[in-house]
């Protein structure tokens, strides 16, 4: 259970930000709709009273942030790295609802071995919510029904956040009036292994990238998911006001879907920090290994059709950059059209073909030396 604490060493707490400071797109939207000059005053001042939701000065009774820590109790050492990763934050206002899905009774009973173990102080802050039947979004909104922070974060239990995950956080949070926190994230490949005495273990293949863009761009969001889910904190106004909830009907991209609609009614605030690592598993259970390509592509497919089926509101500065994806499509269509690319077709073929080839002998040369 959470409970209010002074800030531990090292952690740079700030105030939350008032009602004066520059609101997020939807605020800003009902607040130009609301001072209309023909506007009916009651409506107004109901959309006026909704915005400063989004601004008001957070009730330090509650948590800053409400970490959904989603585990099936099947990988039980990467899960004691993701607590320890939570447990050693230098910022430790947050609640964590430790979210057990699908998990038979050994597997639980694993998890719940896991957290006796945890540090008194940090225990108390982790309450175990079984959770079973659906998809990966069904124990994403039984916590979102329990979470009280101001803030919410997802966090898997085999990716890492450094100490100062939610301490970025926080320190953002009093300036971005009611956008999403996204915090830097890197990449590291891991392997499932067998350890000494026949413990299930895994092993790191490369050292941490950071492969993601570092500032968040709604347009390439459209194409492709650009931010892993732990690097992002959503402010909790977008659920329990806004009425966003888990797609319950995606079997994968529930991370994808649900960034898209909250980053498009709120707006994005970049944290210029790298807070998390995101695990790659190479050989083991994931999303990608337990799912086919047919069952992405219909997620993929849902994500898209959702966003396409409704109106949308883009960011400050997205008409400009959709002019000039207009005009580099038109630039591109006139050069394939025109004679000289026509007349350069078959030295483009000889060129693949001479890249084919030295290909085919580098390969041919390392079996042989081998």
């Amino acid at each position: 259970m959470y409970r209010p604490s002074a800030p531990s060493v090292g952690s740079s707490m700030h105030p939350d930000r008032g009602p004066d400071n520059a609101p997020s797109m939807i605020a800003r939207i009902m607040m130009d709709i609301a001072h209309q000059p023909h506007m009916d005053a009651g409506s107004s001042e109901k959309l006026v009273s909704l915005v400063e939701e989004f601004g008001s000065p957070r009730d330090s009774s509650r948590p800053f942030l409400t970490v959904l820590l989603r585990t099936q109790g099947t990988r039980i050492e990467p899960l004691k790295d993701a607590l320890l990763c939570l447990a050693a934050q230098t910022d430790a206002d947050f609640e964590l609802l430790l979210l057990v899905h699908n998990a038979s009774s050994k597997q639980s009973e694993s998890v719940e071995h896991v957290v006796e173990q945890q540090p008194p102080l940090f225990a108390e802050r982790i309450t175990i919510v079984p959770v079973d039947g659906g998809t990966r979004g069904t124990p994403l909104n039984e916590g979102l029904s329990r979470a009280v922070g101001s803030y919410i974060a997802v966090y898997d239990d085999d990716d890492l956040v450094f100490a100062n995950w939610v301490e970025e956080f926080h320190h953002l949070a009093g300036k971005a009036g009611g956008r999403l926190l996204r915090a830097k994230t890197a990449v590291q490949s891991v392997s499932l292994v067998t350890w000494p005495q026949g413990q299930a273990g895994f092993n790191t293949s490369s050292w941490p990238a950071a492969e993601y863009p570092q500032v968040f761009d709604v347009l390439e969001h459209f194409r492709v998911n650009q931010t892993p889910f732990m690097s992002v904190a959503f402010p909790s106004v977008v659920f329990s006001k806004l009425g966003l909830t888990f797609d319950e009907r995606l079997a994968v991209c529930e991370d994808w879907d649900i960034i898209l609609r909250a980053s498009l009614f709120c707006g994005v605030e970049d944290v210029d920090a790298l807070t998390s690592i995101y695990r790659r598993w190479e050989i083991g259970s994931s999303s990608y290994s337990d799912h086919t390509s047919d069952v992405w592509k219909s997620a993929e497919a849902r994500v898209v059709e959702k966003m396409n089926s409704r109106p949308i509101v883009l960011p400050p500065g997205a008409v400009e950059e959709i002019r000039q994806l207009l005009a580099d499509r038109e630039q591109y269509a006139g050069i394939l059209q025109s004679r000289a690319w026509k007349l350069s077709r078959p030295i483009r073929g000889f060129v693949r073909v001479a890249a084919a080839g030295r290909n085919s002998l580098r390969r041919l040369r390392h079996r042989g030396a081998r």
